[in-house]
């Protein structure tokens, strides 16, 4: 027992760092469905348009990423945080002074590449820290608490600020996390950190399963991503109000802390695999039931279904590609692939909305998911066979 609270006890400075860089790295990604009405009615364009903007947003967020695989390794991850904030509070406020659609595009884009050079450095120091799953578990925990929060104030800054006064609220919310990066890891210092990233992929050790996972990650998540995009969409469709759509954002946080403290309390005591297969088949199967649901009533219980599944797998999935190499690279790039299907997965379900209706996105992100789950629990199982820590 008390080395258990020991445990907990030694990551959450660390913690505390990822979860504020992770709120600065995805909120922009993550307020994508709540602000989709809202900036068809400011700029007067169409679904597909938005649609356009949040790709080119997601690609962004994923080239950060990805090219931070490396640096992560060789520099201060202080450093590459507070710069990546800095970008992102610039590119968040020139977004609140914009009137055309196409601007708007480049802004968010800059927003994105800050947000993945404060998420890379931080993911890296997970990564390398004592216990990964936990970290990444007290982190998310963290993490969702605050964003949940900032999902209720949302809707009341729309109404009385508009888009441009959310973009500026997220701008000030960005800068005050700046002090507390110094609790991130230091950087391994390793000959290997000084190859490029395709040279990594091939040299690497656990490069096959490394890539398989990420392969798996990037299915899966384009079932998710469609799915979220559409989130406060579907919620409309069953009748619940803008406010008690908010309302029940902030609710559902309690389950995904939830997810998340279940995560941080079984750590890798049953390993990887199991937790992944629970986790993630659960989450698929909510996933897809809440895009037919039509009653308000089950389309909350989906939702909270959905993001207590999620917030529980997310410490397994970071911690299963932290497990082959520590000192961060696979979960960077990892991170990266993952969020890569952010770009196609909006532009896929617009495709299907546009073209069939709702309904449809249910058996796309079942058979996404089911594919994607199969190729990285695969890695999962190997990971425990092989007895990787992470």
């Amino acid at each position: 027992m008390h080395h258990q609270l020991a445990s907990f006890r030694s990551v959450i400075p660390g913690a505390l760092a990822v979860a504020a860089a992770y709120n600065v790295g995805l909120w922009g990604l993550y307020l994508q469905p709540q602000l989709l009405a809202p900036l068809m009615t400011k700029f007067g364009v169409s679904e597909t348009d938005i649609g356009v903007v949040y790709g080119a947003e997601n690609f962004a967020y994923f080239i950060a990423l990805l090219f931070t695989a490396i640096p992560v390794t060789q520099c201060s991850r202080t450093k590459m945080a507070i710069l990546g904030v800095v970008i992102a509070v610039a590119g968040s406020i020139a977004s609140a002074f914009t009137d055309n659609i196409g601007t708007l595009m480049v802004y968010r884009c800059i927003v994105s590449i800050g947000g993945g050079i404060v998420s890379g450095a931080a993911t890296a120091s997970g990564a390398a820290s004592k216990d990964p799953v936990r970290t990444f578990a007290l982190a998310g925990m963290l993490y969702l608490f605050v964003f949940s929060v900032g999902r209720k104030l949302v809707p009341v800054g729309l109404e009385n600020f508009g888009v441009s006064g959310v973009f500026l609220g997220v701008a000030i919310f960005c800068a005050m996390t700046i002090p507390i990066y110094g609790f991130l890891n230091p950087p391994i210092k390793a000959a290997s950190s000084r190859m490029h990233f395709w040279a990594l992929i091939s040299t690497a050790p656990y490069r096959l399963y490394a890539v398989l996972a990420m392969f798996g990650l990037f299915i899966y998540e384009l079932g998710q991503n469609a799915v979220f995009t559409y989130m406060d969409k579907l919620g409309e469709n069953t009748g619940l109000a803008g406010n008690d759509r908010g309302s029940l954002y902030l609710l559902s946080f309690s389950l995904e802390l939830l997810g998340g403290g279940l995560a941080a309390w079984l750590g890798s005591r049953y390993g990887k695999f199991k937790p992944l297969l629970f986790g993630l088949g659960l989450n698929i199967t909510s996933a897809a039931m809440f895009t037919v649901v039509q009653d308000p009533i089950y389309y909350i219980y989906m939702l909270f279904l959905w993001n207590f599944s999620y917030a529980f797998s997310m410490p397994y999935i970071t911690g299963t590609l932290s497990a082959l190499d520590k000192e961060g690279r696979w979960a960077v790039a990892g991170d990266a692939i993952w969020n890569f299907s952010s770009t196609p997965g909006p532009i896929i379900a617009t495709l299907i909305v546009t073209n069939f209706g709702y309904n449809p996105l249910a058996l796309w992100v079942f058979t996404s998911g089911a594919l994607g789950i199969t190729l990285f629990c695969y890695t999962g199982r190997k990971a425990d066979k092989l007895g990787l820590d992470g």
